[in-house]
Formats: C-alpha cells, sequence, structure tokens
C-alpha cells in the first residue's frame, strides 16, 4: 500500500517534470533552427522574387568579371555590371522555365568534354576546377546555365519572320550582297530574336521583387544617377558606359565617368534629332537601349533622304574603283589530316634522347640545348620558375626531390614527347626553375610515305564518285572545313594564311582532288568546288552596289558629325 500510495503522490511531478523535458526539447530545435538560419542568412545577398541569391554567387561575378576586363576597369563598376549581371541571368533562366527551354544532359556532358580534353590532362583539368572553387557537378551546373540562356535567346529569334522588304532594308542598310541573303535572313532574326529577349528581361527586372539585400550591396541596385532632357540614366547605364571607355582607354575612373557623360549627352542629342525626322522607339526600353534604336531609325530616315544622281555615283565608282574589280577566288574542302609516329619512330625519338641526355651536363646544357633546338625535332626551352600542377603530372613527378643545378638521371615521357630536364634550382618540391630539351617522335620519310600511299587510293574513289570527301576519309583527321574564297597569295578567309595550299587549289581542275604534304605531321586532301575569274571593275554591272555604298557612306558622314 505504500508504494501505491508513493506512486500516487509522484504522479503529478512526473507529469511536470515531462512537460519540462519537452519544451526545453522544443526550445532547443527552435534554438539550433535560429542559429543554422542565421548562418544560412548570413551567406544569402538577397531574395530575389522567390529565390535567394547566395554572395558567393556575385562574388564569384565580379571576381570573373574582373579578369575578363583583365583589372582595367575599376571595381566599383565591375561591382555594379556584376552584381546586375547575376540578376539578369537569374531572371532569364525563369524566362527559359516559362518558355519550357530545356538543355539535353548530352549537351552539357559534351560541353564538358570538351573543356576537359581542352586541358589536356584530367588530372591538370581536376585541380584547376578546385583552384576556381569548382566541382564537376557545379562546372556542369554552370554548363547548363550557360546553355539555357543561350536556348532562351534563340527561342525568342525562332517567332521572328520578317518580310523580303524588311530583309532588303536591312541588306541595303549593312551593305549585305546579294548572294548572302540566307545569312542575312539568319542576323536579322537573330538580332531581332534578341531585341525581343531585351524587353522581356527589361519587363521581368521592372517587376521583380528584391527583398532582405545584404547592407554591402544596396549600392549596387539599379536606380537613377540622373536625368537630362527627359532621359532617365541610371548607376548601371553609367557603369557600362564608363567600363567601355575605361577598357579603351587608360583612364581614372572619374575622368572615365566624365566622358561617360558627356558621350551619353551627345546620343541624347542624337535621339532628339532622331524624334524630330519621325523615328520612334519603344520607351520602356532603358535609355541605352533607346539610343541604340533611335540610332538605327535615324540611320534610316537619312538613308531614304539620300538620292544620288548617276553623275554622282560614276565619280564614287571611280574614286573607289578597285572595291569593284573581282579578284581572283576559289572554294575548296579542306582536310587536315595527322601522319602520327609509328612504333619505330617513337623508338627512334627515345635512343636519340638517351643518348644526348648521355653527353649533357649542368655546365653545357643550355649552349648544347639552343645549338639543337634548330631542328624540326628538337625544342629547346627555358621554362624559367614556375609551381605545382603547372606542369604534366608525369614531368612533375620526375622533377620531385632531384637537387638544384642537376641534370634529371632520365629520359621523361609525356604526351609531348622525349623530354630531358635540367633542375637549375628546386624550392622544397613547391618551385622549380628549369630548362628542358624536348626530342619529338616525328613520322619518318616511310610512315609518311605509306600514308601518302593510303590516301592516294582515297583521292581515287573520290574523284570516281564512289566516296566523298569528309572528315570520315582517314582516322587521323584533324579538321575539314569548307573554305571560301581563297586568294592565289595564299588568303584562306577566317582560317589561315597559307600561299602552298593556296597555289595547289589554283592549279587544281575544278572538282579534282588534291593532296599536299606541307609538313612531316601533317597530310592536306582537298577537292576544288569552285573558281571565280578576275575581272575589271565594271560600273554598269556594278551601279546598284556602287549606289548602296555611296549611300552608306554619306549616312556614316552625316552620323560621325553628331559625335
Amino acid at each position: 500500500m505504500s508504494i501505491r500510495k508513493f506512486r500516487k503522490q509522484m504522479k503529478p511531478f512526473i507529469i511536470i517534470l515531462t512537460v519540462v523535458f519537452i519544451l526545453s526539447l522544443a526550445y532547443g530545435g527552435y534554438e539550433s533552427y535560429k542559429t543554422s538560419r542565421a548562418n544560412k542568412k548570413a551567406q544569402e545577398a538577397m531574395l530575389l522574387n522567390k529565390d535567394y541569391v547566395q554572395k558567393i554567387d556575385i562574388e564569384r561575378a565580379k571576381q570573373d568579371l574582373s579578369r575578363t576586363y583583365s583589372d582595367r576597369v575599376d571595381k566599383d563598376i565591375v561591382d555594379i555590371l556584376a552584381f546586375n549581371d547575376v540578376i539578369d541571368k537569374n531572371l532569364t533562366l525563369h524566362i527559359a522555365k516559362d518558355l519550357k527551354v530545356k538543355v539535353p544532359s548530352s549537351e552539357v556532358d559534351k560541353q564538358y568534354e570538351e573543356l576537359e580534353s581542352s586541358m589536356g590532362d584530367k588530372e591538370q583539368f581536376r585541380r584547376m576546377l578546385q583552384v576556381r572553387g569548382l566541382t564537376k557537378d557545379s562546372l556542369k551546373n554552370q554548363i547548363e546555365e550557360n546553355l539555357l540562356m543561350q536556348k532562351t535567346r534563340e527561342e525568342f529569334a525562332k517567332n521572328i519572320n520578317p518580310t523580303d522588304e524588311e530583309i532588303n532594308t536591312y541588306m541595303a542598310l549593312y551593305s549585305i550582297p546579294a548572294d548572302k541573303k540566307e545569312e542575312a535572313v539568319n542576323l536579322y532574326k537573330s538580332e531581332k530574336g534578341n531585341e525581343a529577349f531585351r524587353e522581356a528581361l527589361l519587363k521581368a527586372r521592372k517587376e521583380m521583387q528584391i527583398k532582405d539585400l545584404a547592407p554591402e550591396y544596396e549600392n549596387l541596385v539599379e536606380k537613377t544617377a540622373y536625368e537630362e532632357e527627359g532621359f532617365n540614366i541610371t548607376n548601371l547605364d553609367l557603369a557600362r558606359a564608363t567600363a567601355n571607355i575605361m577598357l579603351g582607354q587608360k583612364i581614372s575612373k572619374e575622368d572615365a565617368e566624365k566622358q561617360a557623360k558627356e558621350m551619353i549627352s551627345r546620343q541624347i542629342k542624337m535621339a532628339k534629332i532622331a524624334k524630330e525626322k519621325g523615328v520612334k522607339v519603344n520607351e520602356n526600353l532603358d535609355s541605352i537601349s533607346q539610343f541604340q534604336d533611335y540610332y538605327i531609325g535615324l540611320a534610316e530616315k537619312v538613308r531614304d533622304e539620300v538620292k544620288p544622281t548617276d553623275d554622282e555615283l560614276l565619280k564614287f565608282f571611280n574614286a573607289n574603283k578597285s572595291k569593284y574589280s573581282i579578284p581572283a577566288t576559289a572554294d575548296a574542302k579542306l582536310v587536315f589530316i595527322s601522319v602520327k609516329s609509328a612504333k619505330e619512330d617513337d623508338d627512334l625519338a627515345k635512343e636519340k634522347a638517351e643518348k644526348l641526355l648521355s653527353e649533357l651536363t649542368p655546365e653545357n646544357f643550355t649552349e648544347k640545348g639552343k645549338s639543337l633546338s634548330n631542328n624540326q625535332d628538337i625544342i629547346y626551352q627555358d621554362l624559367g620558375t614556375f609551381g605545382t600542377t603547372a606542369m604534366v603530372k608525369e614531368f612533375e613527378e620526375a622533377l620531385r626531390d632531384v637537387p638544384s643545378n642537376t641534370v634529371v638521371n632520365k629520359v621523361i615521357k609525356t604526351k609531348f614527347g622525349y623530354h630531358i630536364a635540367y633542375v637549375k634550382k628546386n624550392d622544397n618540391n613547391q618551385q622549380w626553375e628549369v630548362e628542358h630539351i624536348l626530342i619529338v617522335p616525328y613520322p619518318s620519310e616511310k610512315t609518311v610515305t605509306e600514308k601518302l600511299e593510303k590516301l592516294n587510293k582515297v583521292k581515287a574513289e573520290i574523284e570516281a564518285g564512289t566516296l566523298t570527301l569528309n572528315d570520315k576519309i582517314d582516322e587521323d583527321v584533324i579538321q575539314s572545313f569548307d573554305a571560301k574564297g581563297i586568294t592565289p597569295d595564299g588568303v584562306i578567309p577566317n582560317f589561315i594564311y597559307d600561299p602552298e595550299i593556296a597555289k595547289a587549289v589554283f592549279g587544281t581542275e575544278l572538282n579534282k582532288v588534291g593532296i599536299i604534304n606541307p609538313n612531316k605531321a601533317t597530310i592536306v586532301v582537298f577537292q576544288k568546288t569552285k573558281e571565280v575569274k578576275a575581272e575589271d571593275a565594271n560600273f554598269d554591272k556594278s551601279k546598284e552596289q556602287v549606289k548602296s555604298d555611296y549611300i552608306n557612306n554619306k549616312v556614316a558622314e552625316y552620323m560621325s558629325k553628331l559625335f
């Protein structure tokens, strides 16, 4: 009975203790949540609409932009631009979501693999990511976001369907030749698509809500800097104009800002003239975008006002006659093929490297290296001072623990060939000062001859019509492309200057295939697809082009006076 009585007396105390215990757990959980939320909040820059933007994203954008500008633009300007770039990026990703724009994972993987292979060494690529504070997944996220933004812009261009009249006006305005109409259509659609995207982004910026903004970013939010002649100029407008000036010349932020304001004043003057001539633009756009549209609209108005006589056109033609002569050109499909060294070529290079190593000392390394580097397959370089991860893995590992003023006692094999290294100084395996001699395993004449024999059989099949010239004709194709407008003196537009290739192309009959071997390691297979004979300038044939050029010249003169 005494125990039962004791239990009965203790029951209220047990209930009280239980309640206290539960409350203490709840309070502890609340305090833990509060601490966790405070830590998280300290990392957040702002709440943009319904998404939190992290401070690290803004700081990384600042670093990337500063690196892009090569530290030539003032930090305050970079901060404004980077902060607003992050906002634009987030808003664009929401526009992409609304438009149901998707990026296949295969495209992301492809870009990632291209970046990785461009480094040559996967380990070196991984270390580079670490330095940038990135992982494989975070880099892939960045690639996906960049592709999303690109595809979003393209989505707006899809809905642009220009009329023939619009394209003809566009081609005349920018002096685009008649045979480039397809390119003009694509340019027009891209330009108008960008305008539509710009309007959508501006609308999103006007409707956006920023809350919980961290104090250090308050001065970076876009706001009115000043007003002039009815135009509202924001701190972002001024920052963009100032950055462009600082990139063009070494100048202080204050002087650049002064020039930027003067340039904006001239643009306002131009916009007022455009208005007087009846040019209308979307006044919902930001001021800088309005200036661009006023400029184009004014140029079109002035263009319509220029009515040249035949005498004026003839005089202009004679003053610019060389421009209207037709130069000799040729088009050709070019396929570049690598001649890889055979095993015997590789063995020969290794043997040569080992023999050279036995002759080298710290005292004769530099002189011997310089005297040998005139050979195509031997390269001498003073690599200077470098730290860890700067060189490919095999090369760096071979340098470890090698004393200063020592020639490494073995040949180092890398993807580039066989290296002999002279360590002038080793700073505790953290930094090295090194010279090296590289013996490249170039293909022998026998290897090249065998490759040429194989490709000559391919050439016969192409000319017989049983095979097409493309990048599948050989397993060692480096690249292939259609070269347009090759000149006899060796200019290959958008590629290289190579008189040897040009001479071979012009010396080959139309639709025939040619093969040249400009050096030991490369073979070029080509097929001539078009040839234009040189022709002297003729006014009657060129009259329409002369007229377009004359008008554009007058428009340029008029517009330059405004600026």
